[in-house]
């Protein structure tokens, strides 16, 4: 890890790349349409895209605090 990065960028680095990527599969649900047979696919999709991107920056926060000392 690099720790010479200041911590306000490091922090909000994941949420802020989630925003975009969920932004990203936002538009293209709202102006594509999906293949057959795909249609239920639509609200699981970001869902656990979602659930993963809340996963690494709880294990960010988890490796920072372990570095810390803190546990």
């Amino acid at each position: 890890m690099n720790w010479s990065a200041p911590r306000v960028l490091a922090l909000s680095f994941t949420p802020f790349l989630a925003i975009c990527v969920l932004g990203l599969f936002n538009v293209t649900a709202m102006t594509l349409t999906p293949r057959p047979g795909q249609e239920g696919m639509l609200l699981p999709s970001p869902i656990f895209i979602g659930g993963a991107f809340v996963a690494a920056h709880v294990f960010q926060l988890w490796l920072i605090g372990r570095s810390l000392g803190r546990s």
